[in-house]
Parts: C-alpha cells; structure tokens; sequence
C-alpha cells in the first residue's frame, strides 16, 4: 500500500498508516517525546532504546511507547513501515467512552514499554481500527457528531489493544513504581464511588494517605488532578443518566447527590456548554 498519514490535531490525536520511514529523522518526527505512542511494525526491523530499555521490533510486532520517554532509533532496515497513533496524556484519561481506568488504563501509567508478537490476524485487525479512526478523522467537519465518532473508534482500539495485551503479555510481569499504584487504586476506588462521593478526601483517606499527597501523585503521573479526574467521572455519569428519558434532571441530580438544581446545571454546563436539558435535547434531535 502507498503512504498516508494523516493528523486529527483538534484532538491531540495523530494517526498515521503504513507510513515508510526512510531515515532515522522522519522516524523522531512521528514518535515525539510529549505523547503516548502506540506503534505496530507492518514490515522490516527497527531496534530501538527507549530510555534504558533496548527493544527489538519485527513485522507485526507492537509496542505503546509511554510519554516522556526518549526514545533513540539504534538501527532499522531498509524497507522499514510502521503504522502509529500518538497522543497527549490529557488525551486518553480526557476522551475514554466509560471512566479512563478500564484495563487498558494501566498501560498508560506505567512508564515501562513492552512489547508483543502479534498473530497475522490481530496485527491486521489492529491496523484496521487505525485505518478506521483515520477515516473517521477524515469526515467533513459539518457533520455533528464526527468528534464523538473518532473517540469512539478510538477507544474500540483501545479495548483490542487491551484484549490482546491480556491474551500474549501474561508471561510479562511489568513492575509498578508506588506512585504508579496509588494512581491505579485510586482510579478503582473513583469507579465505585463517583457518584457519591466528589471530595478529594474520601479517596485519599480510602489510599490511607493525606490528600495533598494523593494530588502531588495523580498530577506527577497524569499530569491532571485528583479533583479534575472526580469531576470528569461526574460529567460522564451525568451524560449516562440523560440517556435514559424516564429519568428526570431532578432526579440524576439527587442520584449524584449534588446540592440543588442551579448548582447542577452550572456544573454540567461548565464540561460541555450546555445545560442537562439541551444536552438531553441534543441527543433525542440527532
């Protein structure tokens, strides 16, 4: 197949498919230090250093690259292709479908790399939701809900990714730093309590640390908030409940357990621009 590569930078997203790399330049150009990369070799070799680690890729083997990390092309072949989508960090904890710590969350926290061998079926399986994303991108910018398609088709190659990282990576015992499991746990403890509990206390006292200590961890490993991260949990609860029209405003207001109407509304409309009501409206219009 030729090149294309193509950038959905409103996102933050970049995607780029059986891209030819022809020089260790173009390759830096692609996997850049202040995102998370999740690369699949199509054909040829790379060896690469990501930070201390030395890793060797072949065809249809894939790696996720975490953010910060320097990475140093040692050597590639010839005919090197890769296919590769990169992101901010904001990006996969701001844009997941659910709350930002189903499984695949973990392998973007820690900041170890690991590789796996895919079989023929994955890799291309893989690629095509690369491909999907990429056409998704492509939409014209009139059509209403062309973001949500994207992070949609988005998080479908995150759950595969996650699936096959289950299936061939149990051999792999990657090791957590401390921070990094406070952060882990603390993601566990939100998805149960999101919606009862919206103080930055009850889950620092939950970790049995002080709350200034859990926000110095959580903004060091994701680099956002323990509060932005409660609140956001909140928002997409509040998105779930609207769905449903049996359920009044008034009542996913007390179910959530916010204060009054006024302070609900101002809080959901400070996320999305729009009030409870025309969000529902939105939604029952397209």
């Amino acid at each position: 197949m030729g090149n294309k590569n193509s950038k959905y930078s409103p996102l933050g997203l970049v995607v780029h498919v059986y891209e030819n790399i022809s020089s260790n330049i173009s390759f830096h150009e692609l996997v850049k230090v202040d995102c998370f990369s999740i690369l699949i070799v199509n054909s040829g070799s790379l060896s690469i250093q990501i930070k201390d680690a030395k890793i060797y890729l072949s065809a249809n083997e894939i790696i996720v690259i975490p953010t910060r990390s320097s990475c140093e092309i040692l050597d590639r072949s010839d005919k090197l292709q890769i296919s590769l989508v990169s992101f901010p960090s904001a990006f996969i904890f701001k844009n997941s479908i659910r709350r930002p710590y189903v499984g695949y969350f973990e392998f973007f926290i820690t900041k170890v790399p690991s590789k796996v061998s895919l079989k023929g079926k994955d890799a291309v399986l893989l690629i095509d939701l690369f491909k999907l994303i990429d056409s998704k991108r492509r939409r014209s910018d009139k059509h209403i809900f062309k973001n949500e398609a994207v992070l949609f088709s988005f998080n479908l190659l995150l759950y595969e990714l996650a699936g096959i990282y289950s299936m061939y990576s149990r051999h792999i015992k990657i090791r957590y730093t401390r921070k990094e499991t406070i952060v882990m746990q603390f993601f566990r403890i939100l998805e149960s309590n999101c919606k009862t509990q919206h103080g930055v206390k009850f889950y620092a006292d939950a970790l049995f640390i002080t709350t200034g200590h859990l926000t110095k961890t959580v903004k060091e490993v994701t680099e956002k908030t323990t509060k932005q991260f409660i609140e956001e949990a909140l928002i997409l609860e509040v998105k779930i409940l609207l769905q449903n029209e049996d359920l009044t405003i008034l009542y996913i207001m007390e179910e959530l357990q916010f204060s009054n109407i006024s302070f609900f509304s101002n809080f959901f409309k400070k996320y999305t621009a729009m009030s409870p009501s025309e969000y529902r409206l939105r939604l029952n219009t397209y």
